[in-house]
């Protein structure tokens, strides 16, 4: 086994692991780059075809996959060259050197990263005697999915969401958002795109062939090739389409405060800069967006890599993109962060990053190009599915390759997919989880495509998650608590037992082995007063905590939003109480409730008198009918296809799965009678059970 840790430094992706880099890399090959080798190998003069493939890994870590389809291409390359069936060692040296001189390129966050990258191609197509070749221009450090990917973007102007109003932010925002939508609507008088920017990428492109045809077979040409590549770099078209780029994503990131006024662009601006009738020199709000380009990595693609985008992109992408959860992307990026990445690859919303990389890689591969990458094994669920491979689907991608899900052969405790694309029709076969299937859908699955299911108006108002309380100083012994009712009897009124998934799961008896002090919605004052034992409990424990979290998103340079400010200011109040469950569910008797993330889809029902946690899905429903139908395997099956998973665990989504199933009308009474029958049947048997072994939920249906 190899030990590699993948992105090194990039704190986007933490996958460091040991694994048998077959398991990860070849596949992916396989079913990508082997196709686009054997069209090269039927052209002409197959040579000139193997060396004119493009591939890329746009967060490529220390180089593995580029390593990996480098030697792809070479092994084909050498036996185009040589006749043979297995070439000599030195053939094949030669090769991958001509390779990686030609064919791979990679972009990472990380510093440290891209020169790992370079050294370990370095070594690969080092020949003793002959110096290191110059690859500043193929591996780069940069933002893959922050910046543009092709020159005509520029034609859009400032991105009306660019203005949306942030945590930070003042009525500056509402000023300029009206301003910048009005602007847009206007139509721009005497302005060529085509004369006034695409001659500019010409001129590059021009520039570039020219500096990319220099040898660099000894150290002085290397040196000259340096020079001549900062030179390039340095150009005057290069520098002024690199800041109208720079000017456009901006935006998205300079605060919209009275102080940040002058600094930011809006549309008119824009079009005056873009058509060249307002200067970018000694510009206040130029200056700023390109400090605020070199400060967030923005990475253009089509200036990167101009001979790459002259003939519409990447023939393939591979690749392990960085992975992180769609609500914890503000939390560890900034909300200017995830507002630029929602609004730039719009629909997609609350997604997980490893589905913008995905969009944006479709971005740049040319037209019947392939990209085949490892993801988490979310990209085929939930709003990460909706807003990642789904689009994909409508612009003319094609999913030809996948492997549902597996364990990361590693140390980190996650499942991963392998996800091949084809943009374009694919007539080839469709391979899912290593069997010929007739399609593969977003869902990676090969049912026929019927869409989205809708949400359902019967079941509107009737789920619901638990109260997120943050802070574990509300928590208590029950000990401790019924000391306090002791002590006070008042105190019963703000100390509840306290039900989460880990006890619902694991309990016998699915009863909560700890309380929680619960002050509601009451205001500081009354809950001092009438509750100051509990009262200093909290002061003590949660008010620190609270504070605590607070200052570590400010020392990390996070912007506090609403829900950050309320959790500092009403320290004593859960984050998200949850009111209207509570309120929902108080005409009942007992509720329905199932662990969040499980196995094994456990219904069960509870009394009311409690707290109930975020872990767990609360139904406002008392009867042994209704539970019938969610412990049912229909419901089974329907919830783990509309689920998203936590390692292999489903996470149980009030909104895709309860909300949008279709539980059985117009059933005759016998038939209503039987499945409560049925229900409390199923629920007295498995109650009894449990108690007898003393075993849970999930190691009784283990």
């Amino acid at each position: 086994k190899v030990e590699f840790r993948f992105k090194s430094g990039d704190q986007r992706s933490s996958s460091g692991s040991h694994y048998t880099p077959d398991e990860l890399v070849q596949p992916l090959i396989k079913h990508s780059l082997d196709y686009i080798i054997e069209d090269k190998l039927k052209e002409s003069n197959p040579e000139e075809g193997l060396l004119s493939i493009t591939v890329c890994d746009v967060a490529c870590g220390s180089g593995h996959f580029l390593l990996g389809a480098a030697r792809r291409i070479a092994t084909e390359l050498a036996k185009v060259r040589t006749g043979e069936d297995q070439p000599s060692p030195s053939s094949f040296r030669e090769a991958i050197r001509d390779v990686i001189h030609n064919c791979i390129y990679g972009v990472d966050l990380n510093p440290l990263a891209v020169e790992l990258a370079k050294v370990a191609l370095w070594l690969e197509a080092h020949n003793p005697g002959e110096p290191l070749h110059f690859l500043d221009h193929k591996i780069k450090c940069g933002d893959a999915i922050v910046g543009l990917a092709h020159l005509h973007e520029l034609k859009n102007g400032i991105a009306n969401e660019a203005f949306k109003k942030l945590p930070g932010d003042d009525i500056t925002a509402r000023t300029l958002a009206k301003r910048n939508k009005d602007e847009k609507k206007q139509k721009q008088v005497g302005f060529d795109f085509d004369k006034q920017v695409v001659n500019k990428i010409e001129e590059v492109n021009t520039a570039f062939n020219n500096f990319d045809k220099l040898p660099e077979n000894t150290p002085k040409e290397i040196e000259v090739k340096q020079n001549a590549y900062k030179n390039l770099n340095d150009s005057n078209d290069r520098l002024k389409l690199k800041t109208l780029a720079d000017i456009q994503t901006a935006q998205f990131f300079i605060p919209k405060t009275i102080n940040h006024r002058d600094q930011l662009v809006t549309e008119s601006t824009f079009k005056d800069m873009l058509a060249g009738t307002k200067s970018l020199i000694g510009i206040r709000s130029v200056v700023k967006a390109k400090e605020v380009a070199s400060e967030k990595r923005f990475f253009h693609w089509f200036l990167e890599f101009p001979e790459v985008f002259a003939s519409g992109g990447f023939n393939c992408i591979i690749g392990n993109p960085p992975f992180l959860g769609g609500q914890k992307i503000s939390g560890s990026y900034g909300y200017d962060y995830l507002n630029h990445l929602t609004g730039y690859y719009s629909p997609a919303k609350s997604v997980d990053l490893v589905a913008f990389f995905f969009r944006r890689i479709f971005q740049l591969i040319k037209e019947y190009g392939f990209q085949a990458l490892i993801a988490t094994n979310t990209i085929a669920q939930g709003k990460s599915r909706e807003g990642g491979l789904a689009i994909i689907q409508q612009n003319g991608g094609c999913i030809n390759f996948a492997i549902r899900s597996m364990r990361w052969p590693g140390l980190a405790a996650v499942e991963i997919s392998q996800v091949g694309v084809h943009k374009g029709e694919w007539n080839k076969e469709y391979v899912l989880d290593n069997k010929i299937v007739e399609r593969i859908t977003s869902y990676l699955d090969d049912s026929e495509e019927l869409g989205n299911p809708h949400k359902l108006h019967q079941n509107k108002d009737k789920s619901f998650q638990g109260s997120i309380v943050l802070g574990k100083g509300f928590v208590l012994e029950p000990r401790e608590a019924q000391k306090l009712i002791s002590q006070n009897p008042k105190n019963k009124n703000v100390l509840f037992p306290y039900l989460n998934g880990r006890d619902l799961n694991s309990n016998p008896d699915q009863s909560p082995s700890r309380w929680v002090i619960n002050f509601f919605d009451w205001d500081e004052d009354k809950c001092k007063s009438d509750f100051p034992e509990v009262y200093l409990i909290a002061l003590n424990k949660i008010k620190p905590q609270r504070n605590r979290l607070i200052t570590e998103k400010i020392e990390k340079g996070v912007s506090l939003g609403v829900h950050d400010r309320r959790a500092s200011e009403e320290w004593w109040i859960y984050l998200w109480p949850r009111p209207e469950l509570y309120r929902t569910i108080a005409p009942l008797k007992r509720v329905l409730v199932v662990a969040q993330v499980s196995k094994t889809l456990a219904f069960t029902f509870t009394t009311k008198d409690k707290v109930l946690d975020a872990k767990l899905i609360v139904f406002a429903n008392e009867s042994f009918n209704k539970m019938s139908i969610l412990q049912s395997n229909l419901h089974y099956h329907w919830a783990w296809k509309y689920c998203t998973t936590m390692k292999s665990d489903l996470c149980y989504t009030p909104r895709t799965i309860f909300e949008t199933f279709p539980f059985p009308q117009n059933l005759y009474q016998e038939s209503e009678f039987n499945l409560d029958q049925i229900g409390k049947t199923y629920d007295e048997y498995r109650r009894k059970l449990m108690l007898k072994i003393q075993l849970g939920f999930t190691k009784t249906y283990n």
